[in-house]
């Protein structure tokens, strides 16, 4: 969906996202685990509250000095067109 480095670009992508969705909400999804340096997590976009429209997940590896490396996200759940 993107490729960006730095704080302020992961911010605009997060920010052009949320814009995208007016009346949707990000959350967390139910799964949080880890193995080596690798991390993954699920999240939902839809009402708050409600049944989730946009179901993901992403895949963290961490840089050496703590910070985040890459992101890789893919989306499991979406709307029909």
């Amino acid at each position: 969906m993107a490729q960006v480095r730095g704080h302020e670009a992961i911010a605009a992508v997060i920010e052009g996202a949320q814009g995208m969705f007016p009346g949707l909400v990000f959350s967390a999804g139910e799964v949080f685990d880890a193995h080596h340096d690798v991390a993954r997590f699920t999240w939902h976009l839809g009402p708050e509250g409600g049944e989730p429209v946009v179901v993901g997940f992403d895949v963290v590896e961490p840089a050496g000095d703590g910070r985040i490396a890459r992101v890789l996200g893919f989306v499991d759940k979406v709307p029909a067109a």
